[in-house]
């Protein structure tokens, strides 16, 4: 989240500079994405338990056996996107209440369409190669590879990021969300209705927000300092609609594996800004 911060933090920054009829060297525009990127506080590297089978392997016998009842009549299928949803929620919860490591296999970060820049951004930007060639370079470097995490850490970094919970989706969330059967695992893909501009949404609020990972618009403001505020005005954001896909054990409840699909646009109205994201995360989960 940090990375992605400083990125928009810089080009904040550079659109400030070019309003104010600055230098248009390609030096001086690269040099605040290189400066102003740091890594985030829960990247640390994590150290891997032995006794941790290897989490790339969704084995079902890495949950207790002692959990499942042989005894007990097979899980039934929830049928119906409210149940569906339901059902999901209670998965993907356990997660975070459950889960002894999230293994992160990576994330991704890329632009999903082109650019809306000011002219003069764009006249700078085009002596880098333009503006989606310059942007997606930058995002390509804070995209992150792979990283296992343990207690405390997977509440922190699993979505809903920092949060007690993974989804508070409801059936007036959904856009669509189907299950099915595949090598005697249940596959839950669940898209989110789009949610429009904001500059005020929170955590558990709005559609993407309530199971995303998502940037939050009051978070980018708060990092943008007053200078660069009164040339480009403040952030908003919308998301488009998003999926998350999670194997399920059906004997047990817990997901196995969880890739996230988000779609994010920032938009800076004072300046004439749409620069749309989306961001790839993929988890395999262990107990």
């Amino acid at each position: 989240m940090k990375k992605i911060l400083a990125l928009l933090l810089a080009f904040a920054m550079l659109f400030s500079f070019a309003a104010c009829g600055g230098n248009e060297e390609p030096e001086t525009t690269t040099a605040p994405v290189e400066e102003s990127t740091e890594a985030p506080a829960t990247d640390a590297p994590s150290v891997a338990d032995p006794s941790v089978a290897d989490p790339s392997v969704a084995d079902p016998s890495a949950v207790d056996p002692s959990a499942v009842d042989p005894s007990a009549p097979a899980a039934a299928m929830p049928e119906g996107t409210e149940a569906i949803v339901e059902y999901f929620n209670t998965a993907i919860n356990g997660v975070k209440t459950d889960a002894k490591s999230a293994k992160r296999l990576y994330s991704k970060i890329s632009l999903n369409g082109s650019c809306v820049l000011p002219g003069v951004v764009s006249g700078v930007l085009k002596l880098l190669g333009g503006a989606d060639k310059f942007i997606g370079d930058q995002l390509a470097k804070n995209s992150k590879g792979e990283e296992t995490y343990t207690g405390a850490q997977i509440k922190e970094v699993f979505p809903v990021e920092g949060e007690s919970y993974a989804s508070k989706l409801t059936a007036a969330d959904v856009k669509s969300a189907t299950i099915a059967e595949k090598d005697g695992k249940w596959i839950i893909t669940i898209s989110t209705v789009a949610d429009s501009k904001s500059a005020t949404v929170k955590h558990g609020q709005g559609h993407a927000p309530k199971a995303f990972n998502v940037v939050l618009p009051g978070v980018v403001n708060d990092n943008i300092p007053g200078v660069a505020t009164s040339i480009v005005g403040t952030a908003s954001m919308n998301y488009p609609s998003s999926t998350v896909k999670v194997t399920v054990d059906p004997a047990t409840g817990k997901v196995l594996e969880a890739t996230y699909d988000l779609k994010w646009t920032i938009n800076f109205d004072k300046a004439g800004v749409i620069i749309p994201f989306t961001t790839l995360d993929e988890f395999i989960i262990t107990y």
